[in-house]
């Protein structure tokens, strides 16, 4: 039997009927390491993948490109899709439903073949909530495009040649692709206008009652609805020539000296005695080195976050009414129990009369008399601050879910991360302005619905990111945990809960 030369980029782990896609590496010295990170796995040219069923095995080429091949005694192998993105519609399935799971929106998901005999030639998603969802890949399903709502279809990358009557009736066409990401590759969102093409990544967007929405679309839907009065024009707005100042902060970090800002902000951590003024010059530093901070500017940062978080101790910080009971919630770090053997978690419980700290789960009614004041508290606020507050608490609303995703997203990867990081993650738009008490109320609606025996995942933006840590203390009293006060104490405590974060959510 002649040998198989073809040269195979995907396949999958495990067995033929797995839907667990892997892309070889092209290098040799790439492969090696993929070699140490796969030990013991098997690979198949994949049902889903319209192979054969067949075991494969990696070969390692340094004149060549590293490929998959079958081995020398397999039947003949038909499979005509042999590239990275021969696998992508796995990709897709897989990637999509962890993006609806990260919306509390789980759903279902099945591969249809298409007339041509494509075995990827869509994917359909039913998720629990809403309308459902349509990914066509191949020409035979793409041209039903036509026909559908582009808000509950997403269109393969190559298949949006031939979309002008849609783009005429609805002004926009959702797209779908997968992009290389190590040894797998990623899914994306595109949206198609009469402009040209916008990317964006999953936890940008989001599956709405109204279908997928993301940045571009939203925008489009913005411009359609809104109203324009024949004949009358509208003056145009002055602009104010100097910088706006909201709650003492300057709105605009290009409006002030650099250098000014952050001796300023040396100046405040030398005198270490005003709240306030620390905190302002913390945010104005903060804003004027979005775009980059040299090593002496990101440690005068991160010694001022250290220095604010001493200096709030007791300042700002509402009581827990859990800490009006006899069993008060403190977060105790490990240091003060090394020799315990219980898993790390948010807090433990030092009852009166028990030396020995030992690890509780607070009941539903406690969770409940938490929240039920924490909401009740926020209301007023609400109240007192309309309608100021409502397009503040719509801001803050909007950002929940982007902020969500994108701390599961770091729990999965064992990673932390900052207020800056978010921004460029996420987009500037719902987080670009927020004060310490707003990001607070984001970080608390964040982990408002997180299970009481998993640590908050607002955890790793606080031990990624020393300025987030005062908000990170008010969204924490909310949920009813008090912290330690000592800086190194409460690293430790943070530390903890963030492996038994990445623990958590490593299979997720």
């Amino acid at each position: 039997m002649a040998r198989d030369k073809r040269r195979v980029q995907t396949a999958v782990i495990g067995s033929p009927e797995s839907e667990l896609p892997v892309v070889l590496p092209l290098d040799a010295v790439e492969l090696d390491a993929f070699r140490r990170q796969h030990p013991d796995d098997t690979y198949w040219c994949g049902v889903w993948l319209g192979g054969c069923g067949q075991r494969l095995t990696d070969r390692r080429c340094t004149e060549s490109v590293c490929h998959f091949a079958h081995l020398p005694h397999a039947d003949n192998c038909r499979r005509s899709a042999l590239g990275a993105s021969s696998a992508d519609h796995l990709y897709i399935k897989q990637d999509l439903l962890r993006w609806l799971a990260d919306q509390d929106n789980h759903a279902t998901a099945e591969i249809e073949a298409a007339a041509d005999g494509n075995v990827a030639g869509a994917v359909r998603f039913t998720p629990q909530q809403g309308a459902g969802l349509r990914v066509l890949l191949s020409a035979d399903h793409g041209a039903q495009i036509a026909d559908r709502d582009p808000s509950h279809t997403l269109l393969a990358e190559d298949l949006a040649t031939s979309v002008e009557a849609v783009l005429a009736r609805h002004g926009y066409v959702n797209l779908v692709r997968c992009v290389p990401d190590g040894t797998r590759r990623r899914t994306q969102i595109g949206t198609k206008t009469r402009l040209g093409e916008t990317w964006h990544e999953l936890n940008e967007c989001a599956l709405t009652p109204e279908g997928t929405s993301t940045p571009s679309v939203e925008e489009v839907r913005r411009q359609r609805t809104q109203r324009h009065l024949l004949g009358q024009r509208s003056p145009a707005t002055p602009q104010p020539t100097t910088p706006a100042v909201i709650g003492g902060a300057v709105s605009d970090p290009q409006s002030y000296n650099r250098t000014e800002v952050i001796q300023a902000l040396e100046d405040a951590l030398a005198d270490e005695r005003n709240v306030t003024k620390l905190h302002l010059c913390l945010e104005r530093a903060e804003a004027a080195t979005r775009s980059g901070a040299t090593l002496r500017e990101n440690e005068l940062i991160r010694a001022a976050g250290d220095a604010l978080l001493r200096m709030e101790r007791s300042v700002g910080v509402r009581p827990s009414p859990v800490s009006q009971r006899s069993a008060k919630k403190t977060w105790t770090p490990r240091s003060a129990s090394p020799g315990r053997t219980a898993a790390p978690g948010r807090f433990t419980s030092s009852l009166a009369g028990s030396p020995v700290p030992r690890r509780v789960k607070p009941t539903a009614a406690d969770q409940e008399a938490v929240r039920a004041a924490a909401d009740k508290a926020a209301k007023e606020a609400n109240a007192r601050a309309a309608p100021l507050g409502q397009e503040r608490a719509a801001k803050i609303r909007d950002g929940v879910a982007a902020v969500r995703g994108a701390l599961r997203k770091k729990a999965r990867e064992g990673a932390t991360t900052s207020w800056a990081k978010l921004r460029n993650q996420i987009g500037p738009g719902p987080l670009a302005g927020l004060k310490t008490q707003d990001q607070a109320d984001l970080l608390y609606e964040v982990d408002r619905n997180t299970p009481s025996d998993e640590p908050l995942l607002s955890t790793l933006i606080a031990l990624g990111d020393p300025t987030a840590v005062p908000a990170f203390r008010r969204a924490a009293s909310r949920l009813g945990l008090d912290l330690p006060e000592d800086p190194h104490d409460l690293r430790d405590v943070l530390e903890t809960d963030a492996q038994a974060l990445y623990d958590l959510w490593r299979h997720r």
